[in-house]
């Protein structure tokens, strides 16, 4: 497999999909332009603080969901590198970017080192358009690296909603509501890493951790790749 795989980036290298450079699907000068999320963060949607101990006001619409956590800011070489994998078909670029994940993905399974992995679903006609789900390609990565388990059943989307992108913080959760569903054996209190590539409000993953927890999860925690200052 090894050698195929060499075979296979001298007839099509890689190329960096933060500036797109040949010789890696994401090059270390990109990787060191990746801004980290820095503290003070809020201790429940991982947002940036100004000043530590301040109420970021997440409470009130993050009910379900634990914790948010991401690894980034949404600039720069990552947000290149996230729109080519999810919308110009750059599949290549799910374990580069998966690597990244671990960063923030291995903090919150030194919890629960038998928490179950969860993709944010695509509804099947967005799945058809688009051919696949970005998540579920990070989170495959995240299982082979962590040794993490796959849950019997699988959330699954009952609406088609919308695109969030330029929804206000209101219509963004209204848009969501009841939009998710648990399929499968009850989860049993079980612990739950919600993986998605961005997160904005929080909206989205909030919605998915409400299906989880009537399909009796424990504490959802979400964790993505970059996140949106609004």
């Amino acid at each position: 497999m090894a050698g195929w795989n060499r075979l296979l980036d001298w007839l099509l290298p890689p190329r960096c999909g933060g500036c797109g450079a040949v010789g890696a699907w994401l090059c270390a000068g990109c990787r060191d332009r990746v801004r980290r999320l820095e503290e003070p963060l809020c201790r429940r949607c991982g947002r940036e603080l100004e000043h530590a101990g301040i109420s970021c006001g997440c409470r009130a619409r993050l009910r379900c969901l634990s914790r948010l956590r991401s690894v980034a800011a949404y600039e720069g070489p990552l947000e290149r590198a996230i729109h080519r994998f999810k919308y110009a078909g750059w599949q290549a670029l799910a374990p580069a970017l998966a690597g990244l994940l671990t960063e923030v993905v291995s903090v919150e399974v030194g919890v629960h080192t038998d928490a179950q992995l969860v993709p944010v679903p695509l509804h099947p006609r967005r799945l058809r358009q688009r051919g696949y789900n970005q998540a579920v390609l990070l989170v495959g990565d995240l299982r082979h690296r962590l040794r993490l388990q796959k849950p019997a059943g699988r959330l699954i989307r009952v609406r088609d909603t919308p695109p969030q992108v330029g929804l206000d913080r209101l219509r963004r959760r209204s848009n969501v509501d009841d939009a998710f569903e648990w399929r499968g054996p009850p989860l049993a209190g079980g612990a739950i890493l919600l993986v998605d590539d961005v997160a904005t409000t929080g909206a989205t993953l909030e919605s998915c951790a409400a299906a989880l927890k009537a399909g009796g999860a424990g504490q959802v925690v979400a964790v993505t790749l970059a996140r949106v200052d609004v």
